[in-house]
């Protein structure tokens, strides 16, 4: 390989961990990196990003990573949203649910994601995080297929309380995974491309509610057995072929796992998982984008809890049938699909916070037409539901701040777990917007989602100026010490050594 200069044998010594006392790097957690001791072994002298090995690398990673992780997206985002596919095919009738019950089982989920978010990221840190995600999807793809045999809300209650306290480790693990493949400039398309199975979750749930709403008063139940089952042989497949990091992965040789790895040092986030670092801990609640993260998402979630509990009601609630609506739940989610792509082109030629801000332009023009179109004018308001549903696109660039713009294990999860414990708060509180009394055009549930995308759209306008600013000064200090003569020790493989942004002189923020 012309592009590497890869020695069959070097002597791994104390120089391949020069510096670590003095950035604070934990020296035994370093010693059993599986990074940190391969690169030792393998030392690279020239790196070409764009030779054809490399590509060659780049495409093996999106077949077995891409695929996996969209897949578990798209299945964790069908489950949650059967429940409402399952109320237009008669679970309420059957199981005896009245309107409060049934707004309260779309919280429920979200008050098992408050209480096992904690949990989740805990357990991710300390145990082997393809193991333990892939026997959660496993557990609760049975939760999901267990919802089949529930004939009361106490019975659906404890499900779907146990569905979000177990998959709630999704979201964290896909971040990390993201995080440990792909370059900053890279994790625009991917993060995109797996969230892409949020919105195609709408499509393939629409789909299959209308073949199974043929199945009579069993339509609602196999939608949950057919979901579980899904869900469970994703888990199987992913616990035999999914790998955490490049340094691992199976189905790369060992050259190929140093391209993998080369290919990372600019982004300087690391790709290992090292151990809970309390000084790391600390210094998330330090960083105020912790705090703006957990708002935006409470702000982003609301809306979003509303229209996943009662996204078909309200399409039906404009006058279409209930066959007629199943499919056109599948609208929104194809368009967002087909849309997708432009906004990654707008976040790669301004910015990223400049193309989710438009994204939530678009769901703010979608809310105003749902609120002011008169009722006769069905077409048009079912636009505005289609547009409003375009919002959540944004999330694509909060998700990339996170994964390219925070450094070190334990901050990176602890922002995960903040940005989950935002979305679960605006979930919870969603559904509850929606009242029974207010059907079937729950004008103040509307309303309440109108300012919630605003706010959301403000937050990360703030976001991307701290953003802007923080790089900004990073530069003129970098300036300035130059022309002062100032040189700064070079620390080898610093870029894998588990230190956070604040740490790293030379971590450059996403715009």
């Amino acid at each position: 390989m012309s592009h590497l200069n890869l020695p069959d044998e070097q002597e791994k010594g104390e120089d391949a961990f020069v510096g670590v006392l003095e950035t604070h790097v934990d020296v035994e957690q370093a010693r059993k990196d599986a990074t940190l001791n391969l690169l030792a072994h393998h030392k690279v002298t020239t790196f070409d990003p764009n030779s054809p090995e490399v590509k060659k690398v780049v495409r093996k990673i999106d077949l077995h990573i891409m695929t996996m992780v969209f897949s578990v997206y798209c299945l964790q985002l069908m489950d949650k949203n059967s429940l409402s596919y399952a109320a237009i095919e008669g679970i309420k009738k059957a199981t005896h649910l009245t309107a409060s019950q049934y707004s309260w089982l779309g919280s429920i989920v979200y008050f098992g994601y408050l209480g096992g978010d904690i949990p989740a990221v805990y357990f991710l840190q300390k145990f082997d995080l393809v193991r333990y995600f892939s026997i959660m999807t496993i557990a609760w793809g049975i939760v999901v297929a267990c919802q089949a045999a529930c004939s009361s809300f106490a019975g659906l209650a404890v499900c779907r309380f146990l569905l979000g306290f177990i998959e709630v480790c999704t979201v964290p693990a896909c971040f990390h995974i993201t995080a440990s493949y792909y370059t900053a400039e890279e994790q625009i398309a991917r993060v995109s491309f797996w969230y892409t199975s949020s919105a195609l979750a709408g499509v393939f749930g629409g789909f299959f509610a209308w073949c199974l709403y043929f199945a009579g008063s069993f339509g609602w139940r196999a939608i949950f057995i057919l979901y579980g089952g899904l869900t469970i042989c994703c888990g199987l497949i992913m616990l035999f072929f999914l790998d955490a990091s490049p340094s691992v992965a199976r189905w790369l040789s060992e050259d190929e796992k140093v391209i993998a790895l080369e290919r990372l040092r600019s982004t300087r986030v690391g790709s290992e998982k090292w151990g809970f670092n309390k000084e790391q801990f600390k210094e998330a609640f330090t960083d105020i984008r912790i705090y703006l993260i957990f708002a935006l998402l409470v702000s982003t979630g609301l809306p979003n809890g509303g229209l996943t509990a009662f996204g078909p009601t309200i399409i039906q609630g404009f006058g279409f049938k209930t066959s007629q609506t199943t499919l056109l739940a599948m609208v929104p989610g194809a368009f967002e699909t087909l849309i997708i792509p432009i906004f990654v082109l707008i976040a790669r030629k301004i910015t990223r916070g400049a193309a989710g801000i438009i994204a939530i332009a678009i769901g703010i023009i979608g809310t105003i037409l749902m609120l002011t179109v008169p009722a006769h004018a069905y077409g048009a308001r079912y636009l505005g539901y289609v547009l409003t549903l375009q919002y959540p696109i944004c999330i694509i660039f909060v998700i990339t701040y996170i994964t390219s713009g925070v450094s070190g294990t334990t901050k990176k999860f602890a922002f995960n777990c903040l940005y989950q414990a935002g979305f679960a708060a605006g979930n919870i509180i969603g559904p509850q917007t929606f009242r029974g009394k207010d059907a079937p055009n729950y004008a103040p549930a509307k309303y309440t989602m109108l300012a919630f995308i605003v706010v959301s759209g403000l937050l990360l306008g703030v976001l991307e100026a701290i953003h802007y600013y923080w790089n900004k000064k990073r530069d003129a200090q970098d300036a300035e010490d130059e022309r002062n003569g100032v040189v700064h020790p070079i620390v080898e493989n610093e870029e894998f050594m588990d230190l956070t942004d604040f740490q790293q002189r030379h971590f450059r923020y996403p715009l």
